[in-house]
């Protein structure tokens, strides 16, 4: 379970990653007006990232 756990949160981190990438792109191409709901998606996913972290760290520790 817990390689699945590291899997999952690698998988958030690179969509955190390439949510930034998008938004930076479009935003250079087309402006924020387009591109705020890519930074929102990261946000979002660095979110979800610290907090299986946080929970995997938790349940390894007992």
């Amino acid at each position: 379970m817990s390689k699945l756990a590291v899997v999952l949160e690698i998988i958030w981190l690179i969509l955190a990653f390439i949510c930034v990438g998008f938004g930076i792109y479009i935003t250079v191409k087309v402006g924020f007006n387009q591109s705020y709901m890519f930074f929102i998606l990261s946000v979002v996913a660095l979110l979800m990232y610290t907090l299986r972290r946080h929970k995997r760290k938790q349940a390894s520790s007992n």
